[in-house]
């Protein structure tokens, strides 16, 4: 039977950790013990050199009797080492070893007393023929070894456990967390486009996780709803144009009677087909640029050039119009976006400004650049627009009751939105403070 955790990538990183903190453990272990058994064996040398030094300074001021009587005084008191020896020429004078080899400096030699035990200490040759030896047993050293080494057994069999412990615990948190992600997802599937990952509100990489796809999430459904309402819309909208084309074509069909009947009919059919393809071109370019296909050609763009541009282009149209359009000077105000998707954007808001408001009305575009944005704001003294109506007018084919007489399929704004949205800007719309009037402001961060 396949266990879940252990294959799980928490799992797998807890025993990593383990397996790190356990040679951590033994390289701290063995630097200990090495470290303890050199300073007990450098304590042991430094004890001896101590005793050999009492034992030369008898020698140098009285002499071979002296030496002697500081070695049995150093039998008899309180010593740190166990072993003490005075020879001359060969011969034991004092101590309780037997007569030794004369090696000077730190000596490790047999315990004649304990076969297979190892004295450690320090000779010295102190005159003519005459040689000093003080040392302890290693036996003490061995032990505190043995001690070292049992709390080291004793760690890891401490440790292990309670890391395998601590794994399973992570893991099966974490096979938890994500069976919830699974299980929305599959949800979502299977066309609940309601559910979102829950989050435990602990900031994690899970919760940063849950939160993104929940974004996600929210945006597909967004568009799976805009989706459905830009299908009904088009059926909806091709509907009417559709009907009209059948009963002129019928109408010719029945009533014409010469050439010219027919060329009228053709040439009527030609213009509503003519309609639905714009209508169709507009759908596919909103949908384009909401793909984000244009973002990988985006540069640095002054929205002062625009401006002038967009006054060059439409001072004559909005004065035949009957309307007054005023584009005001602006400093140079870079973004990065797409030169030709800003200035439809431009003229979608002047378009909308002169179609929709009566002869006679100010329109006003004004550059505003900000500390992180540039605003756009392009302002009208026409009618306005409903308060409960200002949410919807960036909806493919919203047309307030009074537009729905003039020519257009309602998604200039629609475009504008998508837009904005492409370059990470934003849309709002109001009223002016004045009387009348609408506001509309593009918010684009600066580059």
């Amino acid at each position: 039977m396949r266990i879940r955790f252990l294959h799980t990538a928490s799992f797998r990183l807890a025993a990593f950790y383990t397996a790190v903190f356990a040679v951590s453990v033994l390289v701290l272990g063995v630097s200990v013990l090495a470290v303890t058994e050199r300073a007990l064996r450098e304590q042991i040398v430094q004890y001896s050199r101590s005793d050999i030094a009492s034992i030369n300074d008898g020698y140098v001021k009285e002499g071979v009797h002296e030496a002697r009587e500081v070695t049995l005084q150093r039998m008899a008191g309180n010593r740190h080492t166990d072993f003490i020896l005075l020879q001359q020429n060969g011969r034991p004078l004092a101590g309780n070893l037997p007569a030794m080899a004369e090696r000077e400096g730190a000596v490790e030699i047999a315990n004649p007393s304990a076969p297979g035990a190892i004295i450690l200490g320090a000779g010295a040759r102190l005159g003519p023929g005459l040689y000093a030896f003080s040392g302890s047993d290693l036996g003490p050293v061995a032990a505190v070894r043995q001690r070292i080494l049992g709390l080291l057994l004793w760690l890891f069999a401490a440790v292990l456990p309670l890391a395998a412990l601590g794994a399973f615990i992570v893991s099966r948190g974490f096979v938890r967390r994500m069976d919830a992600i699974t299980r929305t997802c599959r949800a979502i599937m299977a066309g609940n486009l309601r559910d979102r990952i829950p989050s435990r509100g602990s900031e994690d990489e899970l919760d940063r996780l849950a939160a993104v796809i929940n974004a996600m999430l929210d945006r597909i459904a967004a568009l799976m709803e805009n989706l459905r309402q830009v299908s009904s819309d088009v059926a909806h909208d091709l509907r009417t144009p559709l009907t009209h084309l059948r009963q002129r074509l019928e109408r010719a069909r029945a009533e014409s009677h010469s050439p010219q009947d027919y060329a009228a009919a053709l040439d009527a059919a030609i213009a509503s087909s003519d309609e639905m393809l714009s209508l169709f071109a507009a759908l596919l370019r909103i949908a384009q640029i909401e793909g984000g296909a244009r973002r990988a050609g985006f540069g640095p763009v002054d929205l002062a050039a625009l401006l002038k541009r967009l006054r060059d282009v439409y001072g004559a149209v909005a004065e035949d119009a009957g309307h007054h359009l005023a584009v005001a000077d602006a400093a140079p105000c870079l973004v990065k976006g797409d030169a030709e998707l800003l200035f439809q954007l431009l003229a979608n808001l002047v378009e909308n400004a002169l179609v929709h408001t009566p002869p006679g009305t100010a329109v006003c575009v004004t550059l505003q650049a900000e500390e992180d944005s540039a605003v756009i704001r392009v302002e009208d003294d026409g009618p306005g627009v409903p308060a409960e109506a200002r949410d919807k007018i960036f909806q493919r084919f919203y047309r307030l009751d009074a537009s729905r007489s003039r020519p257009g399929h309602g998604l200039g704004l629609a475009l504008v939105a998508a837009v904005a949205e492409l370059h990470g800007g934003t849309v709002a719309v109001s009223n002016r403070a004045a009387a009348r009037g609408l506001s509309l402001a593009v918010f684009l961060p600066r580059a």
